[in-house]
């Protein structure tokens, strides 16, 4: 059973941060010259993201982009949403389920599915969404904590 506290405090919950509540879309197309530099940034130079030619013959038959790459566009959506606090107090749990091909058009966004209490803090619970046309890119939750505004 839910105690008054916690009923008064779930009622004051901003809008953005409430069941049903769905974050912005982010859109990213992807490149070949973004995966390259992505590559440079993290060192990881491995050629199923950087050699079209070595790609072609492995399982993807062309180049894809990292995962963490990807990883990076669902983490700035997050921040969007939550002007910057998800890289403060945030927390993911993903599985990469779909490559990312060059050319790729994402839509990142997600839609709070509850609001649970973590830590002595309400906190929305979100389900991501990351696709690449139909396909499915990656699945996932996010836990965001609230600051609940004074009744």
């Amino acid at each position: 059973m839910t105690s008054p506290d916690a009923r008064s405090a779930m009622s004051n919950v901003p809008q953005r941060f409430a069941v049903g509540a769905t974050l912005p879309v982010l859109t990213r197309d992807v490149t070949q010259p973004m995966i390259d530099a992505y590559a440079k940034a993290s060192g990881d130079f491995n050629p199923i993201h950087v050699d079209p030619e070595f790609s072609r013959t492995g399982p993807f038959g062309r180049t894809i982009a990292h995962g963490l790459m990807t990883l990076a566009f669902v983490a700035q959506m997050l921040n969007d949403w939550t002007d910057g606090q998800f890289d403060e107090c945030g927390e993911i749990d993903i599985a990469f389920v779909g490559p990312v091909y060059t050319g790729d058009h994402l839509e990142i966004s997600g839609v709070v599915e509850d609001v649970i209490s973590s830590e002595g803090r309400l906190a929305s619970q979100v389900k991501l969404i990351c696709k690449a046309g139909d396909r499915q890119i990656l699945a996932g939750t996010a836990l965001q904590p609230i600051e609940v505004r004074k009744a």
